[in-house]
């Protein structure tokens, strides 16, 4: 019971700040209109019940025109069942589309804003495949949301509605067994109740393994996925080196862990699917096996008999409303877990308690970039490096230089807010905008355009300051596929994806900039002399790069060589060319 109500908790955490949105009166008007529907569907349904007592006293009465008159009223009744079922489908189906819409986008921008993608990981490592949560669990959470709900409210309206029915039928219906009368007031409703209850608990005991084995298998099912896409992003890589068999394998081992956990949910699966079946099938006979011996005796019509056989099974279906719903209430539980890990998750990658996460970003008012008593730590706390401090006015240029795993990728996280761990303040201008180019350079899906407006929308950007940075950097070639769609990281050469990167420098114009694997941007004279040459039309720019050596120097005003301690790391001037 305490697990039923947490769900239903974090069900209404989750669900909630749709109907407070901006679209909430379309929300809820859909909503109303759901509900409307199924009150009109159990109207219908007790509209049938009451024909289908007086149709089969005339048919017991061979009475051919009110024969006639219950079949004309009857194809009224269809006709209304077949309006009605097709708006809820409507109305439903919209409702689903518009909540869906808002709560992935709201998650899109959660997950997409300040770096959380990147922060959550330390947040909570053990949470997988966020970009699968976010595009195939929120769905199966409201489409099962929706057909649970739904069905819910037209249970307890029909439940309501011919409950009232039977236990009025239950006074004038007696129950002679072995010569005894032993009815009571309501006492087909208790039946209904008792019949349906231990189904339930049956169902219950049945099915109790298939919360966690669905929760399991849409964890199998996203990480086949995701392994199967991730080839396709490093398809280069992987036939440059012949990695095929690796690949194969991990994709193999993934599926095999996918068909272990769906044999076992199969295993549980066929065995309620086989009591339900059972379960059903009897429920067509038993209510009448219940009114039978009344109507053997005479006590009443025919038409009382299939009345009250078809109230008492409503009675009993929506008792038994959990009972054939199961299944599909395990699959709405293991998506339910699944959102709301990633909602924790999300709300806690913006205030990570960890243990050596103390390094802090300071905005400030000044337009410097300071970096005071910064000591970088793995996750674990091992040492990565200690950085000298430093102030770095607008115009000024560093070098961060050192082999690899002295911590300037990760310095450079750090300055970004993406790396807690460690200790010191980095201090950064208040609202200004600053822009890396990482290591590995980066391309959405999109036009070139897009690409080359990164990180604002192509959109904010004027053709003439993209033409501008293009020429400049020596991508002119370029400019009569600015609106072409491709995937760039592929079509472009590895320089061209480099030269990318300093254009989105020179539109983007940054108060600071970052740029990672600087060596990547100077291989070969003209290359250099392409980076010197974007520096000097960046002459308020605040510039590090990091690069493993000292080849850069006469590029910046200062070269830093961080350190494992303190007091070996160091800054020093230059004399060379500060752009």
């Amino acid at each position: 019971m305490k697990d039923f109500v947490l769900a239903l908790r974090s069900m209404a955490t989750l669900a909630l700040p749709y109907f407070r949105s901006e679209d909430r009166w379309r929300g809820r008007a859909l909503l109303a209109g759901v509900i409307a529907a199924e009150f009109a569907l159990v109207y219908i349904a007790v509209v049938t019940n009451q024909w289908q007592g007086r149709f089969f006293n005339a048919l017991e009465a061979r009475d051919w025109d009110r024969l006639r008159a219950e079949l004309m009223l009857f194809g009224l009744i269809v006709a209304g069942n077949i309006l009605i079922g097709m708006g809820m489908y409507w109305v439903g189906q919209h409702f689903q589309m518009r909540w869906r819409r808002w709560m992935t986008e709201r998650y899109v921008g959660l997950w997409m804003a300040e770096g959380r993608h990147y922060r959550v990981r330390f947040a909570d490592p053990n949470i997988d495949n966020i970009h699968l949560r976010i595009a195939n669990d929120i769905g199966v959470l409201i489409q099962k949301t929706y057909e649970i709900g739904s069905g819910l409210v037209g249970v307890v309206v029909m439940l309501v509605s011919f409950t009232v029915i039977l236990w009025g039928m239950s006074a004038t219906t007696p129950m002679p067994l072995f010569g005894v009368d032993l009815s009571f007031p309501g006492y087909l409703v208790l039946i209904a109740l008792c019949y349906a209850g231990i189904g339930t608990l049956i169902a219950h005991f049945v099915g109790r393994r298939l919360i966690p084995l669905n929760f399991n298998q849409q964890r199998r099912e996203a990480d086949l996925r995701y392994a199967t896409a991730r080839v396709t992003d490093h398809s280069e890589e992987v036939a440059l080196l012949r990695a095929e068999p690796v690949e194969r394998a991990e994709i193999g081992r993934r599926i095999g862990a996918l068909i272990e956990n769906w044999t076992r949910l199969a295993g549980v699966q066929s065995r309620l699917t086989g009591f339900t079946y059972g379960y059903s099938h009897v429920s067509l006979v038993f209510p009448t096996l219940v009114i039978a011996p009344a109507y053997m005796i005479g006590a009443v019509p025919l038409g009382v008999l299939v009345q009250a056989a078809a109230a008492f099974q409503r009675v009993e279906s929506s008792l038994s409303y959990f009972v054939n719903s199961y299944s599909k209430i395990a699959e709405w539980k293991a998506a339910l877990d699944r959102v709301w890990q990633l909602e924790l998750a999300l709300r806690r990658s913006d205030r990570i308690e960890l243990p050596n996460a103390a390094l802090t970003i300071v905005p400030e008012q000044a337009t410097r970039l300071s970096l005071g008593g910064v000591e970088l730590r793995r996750a674990g706390g091992e040492p990565i490096a200690a950085i000298p401090n430093t102030d770095l006015a607008p115009g000024e240029r560093m070098l961060i230089t050192g082999a690899s795993g002295t911590g300037k990728s990760t310095l450079f996280r750090a300055a970004m807010g993406l790396w807690p761990f460690g200790a010191g303040e980095i201090r950064i201008p208040d609202g200004a905008r600053t822009l890396t180019l990482p290591a590995r350079p980066y391309f959405p899906l999109g036009s070139l355009r897009q690409a080359l407006a990164v990180p604002r929308v192509a959109d904010d950007v004027s053709d003439a300051d993209i033409l501008a940075a293009m020429h400049a950097v020596g991508l002119g070639h370029l400019a009569t596929r600015l609106d072409e769609v491709s995937e760039w990281s592929t079509v472009l050469s590895a320089g061209d994806q480099q030269l990318v990167g300093l254009a989105r420098a020179l539109i983007l114009k940054p108060a600071v900039l970052l740029i990672d694997d600087a060596d990547a941007l100077t291989q070969g004279g003209h290359t250099r002399a392409l980076l010197a040459a974007v520096m000097q039309k960046l002459p308020d720019t605040i510039i590090v790069s990091a690069s493993r050596f000292e080849t850069l120097a006469d590029l910046h005003g200062r070269v830093m060589v961080p350190s494992l301690a303190a007091t070996g790391s160091s800054l020093k001037e230059t004399r060379g060319q500060t752009a």
